[in-house]
């Protein structure tokens, strides 16, 4: 039996490869990766971001390190590339959503609150 289930599930997996929304994400999801001031800014924001969170939790506020990672940010969300991959990211993600919405209803088992339960 779960030989079934998990045919069935690669045939939801290759349903969910042909469809658009993935397809215009992993188009998206390339430009982005080919977007060098792009990807320098993320690596930036991440370098920050983590600095920064180390220090919050030494009990340290460094304002001057959050103004330049709102400053990264607003780049960011300027920035073509990062734009496109986002909504690509937010429409294929809605689509699954209501994928694990149809699952979870027929077999009477809320995923997503289980995934955030534990």
């Amino acid at each position: 039996m779960l030989d079934v289930v998990k045919e069935k599930a690669l045939a939801l997996a290759e349903a969910i490869v042909e469809l658009e929304e993935y397809r215009e994400f992993i188009e998206m999801e390339k430009k982005l990766k080919e977007d060098e001031e792009a990807q320098k800014l993320l690596a930036e924001f991440h370098r920050k971001q983590q600095d920064f969170v180390s220090k919050q939790m030494s009990g340290e506020f460094d304002q001057d390190l959050l103004n330049e990672l709102s400053e990264i940010q607003s780049k960011l969300s300027i920035r073509e590339s990062v734009v496109n991959f986002l909504d690509a990211y937010n429409r294929l993600l809605s689509v699954l959503s209501e994928v694990f919405e149809v699952i979870s209803e027929r077999i009477n088992i809320d995923i997503a609150e289980i995934y955030r339960r534990y």
